[in-house]
């Protein structure tokens, strides 16, 4: 199998190893890729020679391919689940991933995930991702609800992981918020990182990634009480961990149910996180000038809280 990836401007002069961790799969840990090159699977295709060193620094337009050695069949256990399968084909599939569940397992977390439900639901997945994530191109948070798209094959998965990595799937997302931006609509281009104290949060910070969330305000509620709820339209030039949901806090206006980045979220426990990838929009993989686009209706949730918000 081969991973095919491409350096950009964000990561020119970078090294090997974090370029590689970033961009040849989804959560991958810094110490497999370092094996990966010390074993000699990473080519410079651009020039055409191994590379063997981990801090080698890679060039804006290079394109770097992994040759990766097929791991043994998982064992991880197949579970029952409830996987609503949105768009279907013999590589690929688009589905809805529901709220409260893990893309896949995590330090820490011996939940069920959706691994667990697509292995039982489905014959072939990818193996690209590793034992722990088969078919796992992208992810949602654990309590973000929406599209997700899943590979079959490993040709699938590098050819969906390079339109990532090429910001060439559009994904849009709605939010309730609290409060409203000062601008009705905007752009938030601020970089995320790790947060210093809190290691399961992720805050702004100057050292961080690039982070660009566009933003439109679809619906303003004032409540009863003189609250007021937002309803926000969100498209991701980039897909960082949290990062609408940091965005959004930062600049006032926490997503309502938010029990990581919202003091008020226990006032909203019955409606969950209130974040949904509601929308995704791609070009076919393999086949030209087709594109494909999926959309999921609002959740009950969502519909539930818009009719009683202005009671809060």
């Amino acid at each position: 199998m081969q991973i095919f990836v491409t350096v950009s401007e964000d990561y020119d002069q970078s090294r090997l190893d974090v370029f590689l961790k970033d961009n040849a799969g989804d959560d991958l840990s810094r110490s497999t890729v370092q094996k990966w090159i010390d074993s000699g699977f990473v080519t410079n295709k651009t020039k055409e020679q191994l590379v063997h060193k981990n801090g080698y620094k890679v060039t804006v337009g290079e394109e770097y391919v992994v040759d990766v050695i097929a791991r043994p069949p998982s064992r991880l256990e197949p579970i029952p689940m409830d996987i609503p399968v949105l768009y279907d084909e013999d590589e690929f599939m688009v589905i809805h991933k529901k709220a409260g569940i893990a893309c896949h397992s995590g330090p820490g977390d011996d939940q069920p995930s959706l691994v667990n439900g697509l292995l039982h639901q489905f014959k072939n997945l990818s193996a690209t991702g590793g034992e722990r994530r088969p078919g796992i191109v992208h992810r949602l948070d654990k309590p973000t609800e929406g599209v997700l798209i899943i590979a079959k094959t490993d040709r699938a998965h590098a050819a969906l992981s390079k339109m990532f990595q090429d910001r060439l799937v559009e994904k849009t997302y709605y939010a309730w918020v609290l409060q409203a931006p000062v601008e009705s609509e905007g752009t938030i281009n601020l970089p995320i990182g790790r947060h210093p104290v809190e290691r399961v949060k992720m805050c702004v910070r100057e050292d961080g990634r690039m982070a660009v969330t566009h933003y439109q305000t679809e619906k303003i509620v004032q409540t009863q009480t003189g609250r007021k709820f937002s309803l926000m339209k969100l498209g991701l030039e980039t897909g960082r961990t949290h990062q609408i949901r940091v965005h959004m806090a930062k600049v006032g206006c926490p997503v309502v149910g938010d029990t990581l980045y919202s003091r008020s979220a226990k006032d909203y426990t019955q409606y969950g996180l209130l974040l949904f990838a509601k929308r995704l929009e791609f070009p076919h993989p393999f086949i030209a000038d087709k594109r494909i686009l999926v959309e999921l209706d609002f959740p009950e949730r969502f519909k539930t809280f818009e009719r009683k918000c202005p009671s809060y």
